[in-house]
């Protein structure tokens, strides 16, 4: 992986792992490159959910989460989808960043936005509208 950064490190980790990608694009790197969610899938390889993440510009240690939703609401797969995050964060020593907003899905009732920032603590993450998970040390 060369020079890489350990944020640019975790974000290709997952980029490799789940090929699949959304063709809507969700922000912007740096380099202007556009930023697209890739399709998470459980142990079983079924698509759960979809997660957008990009190293922040001039941070080597954050990784920032543009997108993350569960395709089936209330059914764990959203924890799922954090925990691998939060999981291969500590692993490449990396903080999360999040800016939780609720976005409705067209069927499922959405929860308050004070819901979906408890669900981010729940995980370590921590502060107001924009909550920042830094990594657990992990024994090797």
């Amino acid at each position: 992986m060369g020079n890489m950064c350990a944020a640019d490190k975790h974000v290709r980790y997952f980029y490799n792992k789940y090929q699949g990608r959304i063709a809507i694009g969700v922000g912007y790197t740096n380099d202007l490159a556009e930023i697209y969610p890739l399709v998470f899938q459980n142990e079983n390889r079924e698509a759960i959910g979809i997660v957008a993440i990009a190293a922040i510009p001039d941070e080597k240690t954050i990784v920032y989460i543009y997108h993350l939703g569960a395709f089936e609401a209330q059914c764990g797969n959203g924890s799922i989808i954090i925990q691998e995050l939060c999981d291969q964060a500590d692993k490449f020593s990396v903080s999360l960043k999040v800016s939780p907003i609720v976005m409705p899905n067209g069927k499922d009732p959405s929860m308050a936005t004070d819901q979906l920032v408890g669900w981010y603590k729940k995980f370590g993450f921590r502060g107001g509208s924009g909550l920042l998970r830094n990594p657990l040390i992990v024994k090797r």
